[in-house]
């Protein structure tokens, strides 16, 4: 059977799309939850923050981290993948704003930062 080469271009561009929009149980939870959660709300649903600071303009920032192990094959080294969710609230404690980072540790499987550069450790 011979597949054109348009339709090969076509398949793989609905797998790459596909797969962009695959989201982790925390990060469609927070979707979700955005106006409507307060912190004792995502607290029971998510555990306690692994950290709280202080962000840029003040506000108190919740810190969530993921770690999810990769191993390696011929084309990808082993790592580590690290997800960080900075979770605002408003003066009411309702989750006002999510931002999401992420990280891939090639060949480190127990890093001290999530994200390089952010000061945080485990």
């Amino acid at each position: 059977m011979k597949v054109s080469w348009s339709l090969g271009v076509l398949m793989l561009s609905m797998v790459v799309i596909g797969c962009s929009h695959f989201q982790n149980q925390e990060a469609a939870y927070l979707d979700s939850a955005k106006g409507q959660a307060t912190q004792s709300q995502v607290r029971q649903k998510l555990g306690p923050p692994t950290a709280i600071r202080q962000g840029e303009n003040g506000e108190t920032l919740w810190v969530y981290e993921r770690r999810e192990q990769q191993a390696g094959n011929r084309y990808t080294a082993p790592g580590i993948w690290c997800e960080q969710y900075l979770l605002t609230f408003d003066d009411k404690m309702v989750l006002e704003k999510v931002r999401q980072l992420s990280h891939f540790h090639g060949g480190e499987l127990m890093p001290e930062e999530c994200i390089p550069g952010t000061g945080q450790g485990k």
